[in-house]
């Protein structure tokens, strides 16, 4: 029964004999799948099918299928878009965005259900506010944590509707943080923590299933001990904020807690109430784990208890209720009206292209920002390129362009009548900066295309002329999935009317 306190992740797409009798030895609680074990969809249900023929019923099989950014499955399931996404759909139709918020619970349910997973391990709740910060950027609903609150109880509601569990994520909240938690351990003051707290106040309400903490030291909850071995942070959840359902860690073998002796950190997670430890990756730190848990129940009648009483939670994650009959409505409707409705003009004219000749459409080579996404394998942004077809010609760049790149670019933008420069977190490239303020010197009519996230607009140089004087247009749509691809095209072919709100204040 220890080992129903540990979740942990396999190495492959099939489980070899070794990872069976592993399996076997620790009789994890869980399994978390990445993309790493995924293929196809019928060889993700027949991952499932042995695992439970390994486990037994009461494993619980997790999955991060957030949306945008983050998605394990690439293909079967319906591609959404992301959170940041529903919130800019939200400020411009708040009660349609709620409904389209449950259809993509409902359907994203349905679809993990049917291939056998249990818990999405999503939403993420976490706030962004200002373009220092370096975390959660597009997988966020924006800056308001009471629309987060509320959308993210249409998701969860949703996903519990089809049986399968929702996970509010990175308790206390770390969008305002400034190191990736994948990297290090940052620090949060106490300054401004009410906010982000908001969601978390409301998940038990809202009826969320299990809540992940994170690796942060949070002052206003415990200046020395990052969350995820604080009892005082795990006291605040419960007692403070009401929360009384299931609490997992992140995983523990993330950077954020990597200074720390191994050891240490499952003592202190498991002691400051988690229920559930989740240990993603290495089948030898996984064992040890479970070895440690095993010595230290066994030899202390209050860790019994507490043990006891996750047990319990955890076993209340397979009680359900009757399921609510699915969505009737096709995913790929949900998704793309979602992207459309949050398609944003961040500043300048409309972004549309006149038609009046050949534009210039330039594209870079898209890169995975973080540990956390699963680059689609193959994905570029064709799609876009092939939806404004002889609208434009198209010329490919790398992310950080190079000067002979750059100077490519000029000498086509010089001779066409208007110019896109699509763009994916280029406030963080020096090259790219350049040669956006390289181009809007030289042009007469500029679109730029924002990638995943609108915090980019602040590295725009002021003398590109942002206040619009001279006719240039920042546009997003969150992302740059086909979906995303698909709105944006739509708004440059003024199929669609761009919303003028950004969910990020």
């Amino acid at each position: 029964m220890i080992g129903r306190r540990l979740w942990i992740g396999i190495p492959d797409p099939e489980i070899s004999s070794e990872t069976a009798r592993h399996l076997q030895v620790i009789e994890p609680g869980g399994v978390i799948l990445f993309g790493r074990n995924v293929t196809s969809h019928c060889q993700l249900m027949g991952l499932v099918t042995r695992l439970r023929e390994l486990l037994g019923s009461h494993l619980l099989i997790s999955i991060d299928q957030e949306g945008g950014r983050v998605v394990r499955i690439p293909v079967g399931v319906t591609m959404f878009p992301g959170n940041l996404s529903l919130g800019a759909a939200a400020c411009r139709d708040r009660p349609r965005a709620l409904e389209l918020a449950r259809l993509q619970g409902q359907i994203s349910g349905q679809e993990l259900r049917e291939i056998g997973i249990d818990v999405n391990l999503a939403p993420c709740v976490d706030l962004i506010q200002s373009s220092e910060e370096r975390g959660i950027g597009s997988r966020s609903f924006g800056s308001d944590p009471e629309l987060a609150l509320a959308l993210a109880t249409e998701i969860g509601v949703g996903h519990r509707e089809q049986g399968v569990h929702d996970c509010w994520k990175h308790f206390p909240g770390i969008g305002r943080v400034q190191v990736d938690p994948h990297h290090g351990l940052p620090r949060i003051s106490s300054r401004g923590s009410e906010a982000h707290l908001v969601p978390f106040h409301g998940a038990g309400s809202a009826g969320a299933s299990m809540v992940m903490t994170t690796h942060v030291v949070a002052e206003a909850l415990d200046s020395v001990h990052p969350v995820t071995t604080s009892t005082e942070a795990l006291s605040f959840l419960r007692d403070d904020l009401g929360y009384r359902g299931v609490v997992i860690t992140d995983c523990l073998e993330m950077g954020g807690v990597a200074g720390f002796d191994f050891e240490q950190v499952i003592e202190g997670a498991a002691d400051a109430g988690h229920d559930a430890l989740l240990v993603s990756h290495t089948p030898a730190l996984q064992l040890k784990a479970f070895r440690l848990l095993e010595r230290l129940i066994d030899e202390d009648p209050q860790r019994q208890e507490q043990h006891q009483q996750s047990l319990s939670r955890l076993d209340a994650l397979s009680k359900w209720p009757a399921l609510k009959p699915a969505a009737t409505v096709a995913g790929e409707t949900v998704s793309l009206e979602i992207a459309r409705c949050g398609t944003t003009l961040l500043a300048g004219p409309a972004a549309t292209l006149s038609g009046s000749a050949t534009g210039l459409l330039v594209l870079p080579a898209l890169q995975a920002n973080s540990p956390v996404e699963d680059p689609l394998h193959g994905m570029d942004l064709t799609l876009l390129a092939d939806q404004l077809g002889d609208r434009v010609e198209t010329l490919k760049i790398d992310s950080d362009p190079s000067l002979e790149q750059i100077e490519r670019v000029l000498a086509r933008a010089r001779v066409v009548g208007e110019t896109v420069l699509v763009l994916q977190g280029f406030r963080h490239s020096t090259s790219a900066r350049a040669m956006v303020e390289a181009v809007a010197a030289q042009v007469e009519r500029l679109i730029i295309v924002l990638l995943e996230d609108p915090r980019d607009l602040v590295a725009i140089p002021e003398s590109a002329g942002i206040s619009g004087i001279s006719g240039i247009s920042v546009i997003t749509a969150f992302g740059c999935r086909p979906v995303h691809q698909q709105a944006i095209a739509d708004a440059l072919l003024g199929r669609i009317v761009p919303s003028d709100q950004s969910p990020m204040k």
